[in-house]
């Protein structure tokens, strides 16, 4: 898929699910990150281990009809799509992702996609969600979290919470101890919600973009 079909996807999905008026601000947002960008992030460590705390039930989103798949190459996608359950319109580079071996986990509401996030187990399935690049030691047993998406019509309903927990819980099957993510600092309602995991903000994170000049720069936090 070329990078024009990928906006114009991308940008009619945002419509649909949202509405004109956020298109129209994240279409000038989009314009203006051409030129340059600049994010401010808290650092998250996840350990696994902390999914003994709480059990499935108490993550349970408050609604009865959802179904969680987890999909790791594209023929698993097109099987999804053949059973009328399709994710990849929206986000702009999925068969990349799932190329590159970033795994998604999908959260439908019947038959429409509710909530979808992506796990990395390696740098270059990391980088090919495109964000901050947080470092993370793939090597000791730490993995990536990301690319985190609820539909406008479900959010407010916990899947965003439900489905960290099952990551968690696929992690720690593999051997993985850690996940680490970053949450803007703005953004307090995910800070307060993933806080049920015991998490440890470690640090902060600054990114910045001028043109093709990029910069990004980690500061450790004291223990909070």
């Amino acid at each position: 898929m070329s990078k024009v079909v990928r906006l114009f996807s991308k940008a009619n999905q945002i419509y649909r699910t949202e509405g004109l008026v956020p298109l129209l601000k994240r279409g000038f947002a989009f314009m203006l990150s051409w030129f340059f960008e600049y994010r401010t992030c808290y650092l998250f460590e996840f350990p696994t281990e902390n999914i003994q705390l709480l059990t499935e039930s108490d993550l349970m989103p408050k609604i009865d009809d959802f179904t969680l798949k987890i999909v790791s190459i594209r023929q698993e996608a097109d099987a999804l799509e053949a059973e009328g359950l399709e994710f990849r319109s929206y986000v702009a580079n999925a068969d990349e992702r799932l190329d590159k071996g970033a795994i998604a986990f999908c959260i439908f509401v019947g038959q429409e996609l509710a909530n979808i996030s992506w796990m990395a187990m390696t740098l270059e399935a990391q980088r090919s969600l495109r964000e901050s690049p947080c470092k993370v030691h793939f090597s000791k047993n730490e993995a990536y979290r990301g690319g985190v998406w609820t539909n406008p019509k479900f959010r407010r309903m916990g899947f965003s919470l439900y489905s960290l927990w099952k990551k968690l819980e696929f992690l720690q099957e593999r051997g993985i101890q850690t996940s680490r993510g970053v949450i803007a600092k703005g953004n307090v309602t995910p800070q307060l919600g993933h806080a049920r995991f015991a998490p440890i903000r470690y640090g902060e994170g600054r990114y910045l973009r001028i043109l093709w000049w990029k910069s990004w720069k980690e500061r450790p936090l004291s223990q909070c």
